[in-house]
């Protein structure tokens, strides 16, 4: 069965994830990457229940690249460097992104594991590019040790077996220790693509220097091969003037100089006992093509002659995109199964500081404080009758009533006090307000008579219901105007847990623009899941119909399969199709009575 749920809320929860990190975020099409100011999540139809966890860990890791990458950063054209300095950055931000939101460390590993157990990451072996070999362990290596992603441990092993039999010694040994300066000696990107320059030129200067040994190791052969063949010719002239003397020498001696034998080492270490050699193999373990035969349980110094190492570095160092393994998070996309013809796509609309009008909202709030502290006493009274404790009698308890000692002999037995708590509301509500072109047109009351437009009317409303929920305890209110500038965007009027005293010259818009009431509803659920309030109320006022339609009817749903309830006002607009809970105000000057009795009763439901 399809995961219905998360797939009709994953806009909304996406976006208020984005609102943590700071991030935009955009939920459709196939794309999963990030612009370096929007992250790009694809649309998804499937029924994979991991989809959740790989979404989340790659918005997490999309979001520590907005945060901490540098866009500008250039690379040259060569393919390792740039893989392997975004191997390392990688592992940086997610350090980073740690710090500020430790949860994300736990979202991303659990991607990994993920996708270790399907098969998606797996270790390189020495049959791979030698490119990938390093790319691979420096990828999995950083992120066991610096990110704690443990399950990839016994992939970095067999990793690092292959790297031992592609890399000289000595470059394995050098890129371990360039590593541990990971990540406390990287504070950005470019640190990271300084780093990455010292390996490749560390592992230049291995090769090199194994092309240095393999010479002088087949100078030396040659030199040992001449002065073998010396040795032998002079044996042959002693064995012929000795040819009458059949005892001079016993019977394996002619053994020995048979040039076809390589199994008997008795010549080579009667040589090497000859001080005079310093050319000799067997006085450098590192050049002796024996030793590891001798001893199969040698070092790694043995198991790791390059015999042909410019070869292998000119192979390391022109490797294309194909030779390496695709990129971690880019291979997300074919994990989530996404569908390309898919091509819907919604954008939260960014937060934007209103127009700040200090004056006009000093005496905004001068206007509605008196009627404000009516409705919030009402509204506080109601509340409180509801959360008031109430006492109960029992049988047992730590606290007796006096006044019911009396009624012992008579065998009551409840003689004890307890008080019973009901909760608070707890409730955060956001209120959406229509700030369309449309707001600003004149309009009259029921008698017919001119009141002005509806945008200063409505302002003065919604400032004065959210200075009446702020005094009431469990209710958080927030407020945020829409459109902004543009339809992409929205005006923050009162953020959740701000003061409204400190935000009254936000109530002071003109009415402009179209009704982009999807983008908005997006917004405001977004900051909903982000309250800590359990109950989450979003109520729209409107004059109009929305841009899309459709588009706000599907959201709104997705809000309502969160645990969002969404309310609906109309101003002189029906809008009982858009919301399940709505009223119809054709009296503007009924508009704060009205919206006392809505959020009176929607308190009260909680």
């Amino acid at each position: 069965m399809k995961n219905r749920t998360l797939h009709n809320a994953f806009p909304i929860v996406a976006a208020a994830i984005g609102n943590r990190f700071g991030v935009k975020v955009s939920v459709g099409g196939d794309k999963a990457e990030t612009d370096g100011q929007t992250i790009w999540l694809p649309a998804y139809e499937g029924d994979d229940p991991d989809y959740q966890d790989v979404a989340w860990g790659l918005l997490a890791h999309e979001a520590a690249h907005i945060r901490y990458s540098d866009f500008t950063l250039r690379f040259g054209h060569s393919v390792l460097r740039r893989r392997l300095c975004n191997a390392i950055e990688d592992v940086r931000i997610e350090h980073e992104l740690a710090k500020d939101f430790p949860g994300t460390r736990l979202t991303i590993r659990t991607v990994i594991e993920k996708m270790i157990v399907k098969g998606d990451f797996v270790a390189s072996s020495i049959d791979d590019h030698p490119a990938n070999i390093l790319y691979s362990f420096v990828l999995k290596s950083l992120r066991a040790r610096v990110l704690g992603q443990t399950a990839l441990l016994p992939l970095v092993e067999q990793t690092e077996a292959a790297l031992k039999a592609t890399f000289p010694k000595g470059a394995v040994t050098r890129l371990k220790g360039l590593l541990s300066e990971v990540p406390e000696g990287l504070q950005s990107e470019s640190d990271c693509l300084h780093l990455t320059d010292r390996i490749l030129t560390m592992i230049e200067q291995e090769f090199e220097q194994q092309r240095q040994r393999n010479q002088a190791q087949q100078s030396v052969d040659e030199d040992t091969l001449s002065d073998q063949t010396d040795t032998d010719d002079a044996e042959q002239d002693t064995d012929s003037a000795d040819s009458d003397c059949p005892d001079s020498k016993d019977e394996m001696e002619p053994d020995q100089r048979l040039p076809t034998d390589t199994g008997d080492n008795a010549s080579s270490e009667s040589e090497g006992d000859d001080d005079s050699n310093p050319g000799n193999p067997s006085d450098d373990p590192t050049t002796s093509s024996d030793s590891s035969s001798s001893n199969p349980q040698g070092d790694d110094e043995e198991s790791t002659e390059i015999a042909n190492p410019m070869s292998v570095l000119q192979t390391l160092l022109s490797a294309g995109d194909g030779d390496i393994e695709q990129d971690l998070f880019e291979s997300l996309k074919s994990v989530l199964s996404l569908a390309a013809e898919n091509v819907s796509e919604l954008l939260m609309p960014s937060g934007h500081e209103p127009p700040m009008d200090e004056r006009a909202g000093a005496f905004l709030l001068r206007k509605v404080q008196g009627e404000s502290g009516k409705i919030r006493a009402a509204l506080q009274g109601l509340v409180q009758s509801q959360t008031l404790n109430r006492s109960q009698h029992a049988s047992r308890g730590r606290r007796m009533d006096g006044k019911r000692l009396h009624r012992l002999p008579l065998g009551e037995t409840k003689l004890f006090q307890r008080k019973q708590a009901k909760t608070a509301p707890n409730t955060a509500m956001h209120l959406l307000l229509d700030k369309s072109e449309s707001m600003g047109y004149q309009v009259s009351d029921s008698q017919g008579q001119p009141i002005g437009s509806r945008m200063p009317i409505a302002l003065e409303a919604t400032l004065a219901l959210a200075l009446a929920f702020e005094g009431i305890p469990g209710v958080n209110p927030g407020v945020t105007a829409f459109p902004g500038h543009q339809d992409d965007s929205v005006f923050r009027l009162l953020e959740h847990g701000q003061r409204v005293n400190a935000r009254t010259g936000a109530f002071s818009l003109a009415a402009t623009g179209s009704t982009p009431m999807t983008e908005a509803i997006w917004f405001g659920a977004a900051s909903l899941l982000s309250c800590r309030e359990p109950r989450k109320v979003l109520m729209v006022m409107t004059d109009g119909q929305p841009n899309d339609t459709l588009s706000t009817l599907e959201l709104l749903q997705r809000c309502r399969d969160s645990g969002i309830e969404t309310v609906g006002v109309g101003l002189g607009l029906d809008v009982s199709h858009l919301f399940p809970v709505a009223i119809t105000i054709n009296d503007l000057t009924e508009l704060r009575a009205q919206l006392f009795e809505l959020s009176k009763a929607v308190l009260l439901a909680a």
